[in-house]
C-alpha cells in the first residue's frame, strides 16, 4: 500500500514538474522544474528496484544535462520572461485537440494489442550486461552526440562573448 501511495505522489510530482518546465517563461525556473521532474523519475525507478538506472538518472540528467542547461542559460542575456500570459491563449484549443488526437492515435493500437494476461519473465539483471546491451549498438552515435554537445557549448560561449570589435567600437570606449 505504501508503494502505491509513493508511486502516485512521485507521478504527480513528475507531471507537475514537467508542466511547470514547459509553461514557465523564466528559463531558470523551467530548468529547476525539469530537475524536479528528473528527480521524481529516479524515485519511480527506485520503486521498480532499478537502482542503477535511478543513479544514472540522477548523475546524467540532473547532474550533467541540468547543469549544462543552467550554464547555457547563464550565458544568454535574457533569461526572464513575463509569466502573466493566459493559459487559454489564442489557438490553445486547437493545440490541445491536436495533442489529444495524436495521443489517441499513438496509444490506442498499443492498448488494444496489449496482452495483459501475460506475466513478465523473471530476469537476472547485471550492470555489466546492461552496459553492454546499451552501449554496443550505439557507441558511434554516442560519440557523435558528445561531439555535437561540445560544439554547441563552444558555440554558446562564442555567442555570449559577442562579435569582434571594430576600430570604431574601440575609439568610442
Amino acid at each position: 500500500m505504501t508503494q502505491e501511495i509513493t508511486f502516485w505522489v512521485l507521478a504527480v510530482i513528475a507531471v507537475l514538474g514537467a508542466l511547470v518546465a514547459v509553461r514557465r517563461r523564466n528559463l531558470i525556473h523551467g530548468v529547476f522544474a525539469l530537475m524536479i521532474f528528473f528527480a521524481s523519475l529516479s524515485g519511480l525507478f527506485l520503486l521498480l528496484l532499478a537502482e542503477f538506472i535511478a543513479a544514472v538518472q540522477i548523475l546524467v540528467y540532473i547532474g550533467a544535462v541540468g547543469i549544462l542547461l543552467l550554464f547555457a542559460i547563464m550565458l544568454t542575456e535574457r533569461v526572464t520572461g513575463d509569466d502573466a500570459r493566459d493559459i487559454t491563449s489564442r489557438g490553445s484549443f486547437w493545440g490541445w485537440a491536436a495533442a489529444l488526437a495524436v495521443l489517441v492515435v499513438l496509444l490506442l493500437p498499443a492498448i488494444q494489442g496489449a496482452d495483459l494476461s501475460q506475466v513478465a519473465k523473471p530476469i537476472n539483471p547485471s550492470v555489466k550486461a546492461l552496459g553492454q546491451q546499451m552501449m554496443e549498438p550505439y557507441v558511434v552515435t554516442l560519440e557523435v552526440l558528445a561531439l555535437l554537445l561540445t560544439a554547441a557549448l563552444i558555440g554558446a560561449v562564442a555567442a555570449s562573448q559577442g562579435g569582434e570589435k571594430t576600430k570604431e567600437d574601440t575609439d568610442d570606449a
